[in-house]
């Protein structure tokens, strides 16, 4: 995920620069009320279902109605959803030994509150994001004991706009919810198939991987398999794609 540092570096440089905005716009907090402009969360949905990651959101208010959000997917390893590891499977694959899927996500906003109450109230947020989706999948035939093994690396980077809310569940508690969230995304992954059979026949093993992937939604008629020594590689093309996306979290404010 070599794109990770670059995520870091535009957070720091917006940081960094709202910092100069957020010193000469602090008279304007002249409501006598105690500043909260920090806040750290945790999407709770992330921890109950099998997303792969789990959700955790920090915010700034630089600004009496503006703030920076950054949400980090941390990867928690899980099973591959069965629609999406049909998508993948070879015809005569033994039962599956393995089943691992992890995802790592990365959203930046800089959000615009309708009213003058950062982090609290209706907003408007254009974003950048930044996906990667890991798979991994081992079956073993029980007739013979060899195994199959699929392995895959999706990314993704997209600009898109969200809505949402954030309101005060209590004084230092809130509950953040993007209500709607559209993006495009630039899409580009690689495929790998492998097996550990010594008779295994490489041309044979191609085909059958390719008429496997063919039959993936979509992008599978673009979709080649090519030999790369005794593994068989298959590179999907770059491809803008839409997105849409929706967060809850509860977060303490400071």
């Amino acid at each position: 995920m070599k794109i990770q540092p670059i995520l870091l570096t535009l957070a720091l440089c917006a940081f960094a620069t709202t910092q100069i905005f957020a010193q000469n716009n602090r008279n304007r907090w002249s409501d006598g009320e105690p500043e909260q402009t920090w806040s750290v969360g945790l999407a709770p949905f992330s921890v109950l279902l099998p997303s792969g990651k789990v959700n955790v959101r920090g915010e700034w208010a630089y600004a009496p109605n503006k703030s920076l959000s950054l949400l980090v997917g941390i990867p928690r390893p899980t099973k591959m959803p069965n629609l999406l590891e049909n998508n993948f499977e070879l015809t005569g694959e033994g039962k599956t030994v393995k089943n691992r899927y992890t995802s790592f996500g990365a959203t930046l906003e800089n959000r615009f509150y309708l009213g003058s109450r950062a982090p609290r109230g209706f907003y408007l947020a254009p974003y950048a994001r930044y996906n990667h989706f890991s798979l991994a999948r081992t079956t073993q035939n029980d007739e013979n004991q060899y195994a199959t093994t699929f392995k895959g690396a999706i990314n993704g980077v997209g600009l898109g706009g969200a809505m949402g809310v954030q309101f005060r569940l209590g004084d230092h508690v809130t509950m953040d919810a993007t209500i709607v969230g559209l993006d495009f995304k630039w899409m580009r992954g690689t495929l790998t198939y492998s097996t550990n059979d010594p008779a295994n026949d490489v041309a044979q093993f191609r085909e059958e991987v390719q008429a496997a992937v063919e039959d993936i939604p979509l992008i599978g008629h673009k979709l080649a398999a090519a030999i790369d020594g005794d593994q068989i590689k298959v590179h999907t093309p770059g491809a803008v794609l839409p997105g849409y996306r929706f967060n809850l979290s509860v977060n303490y404010v400071f």
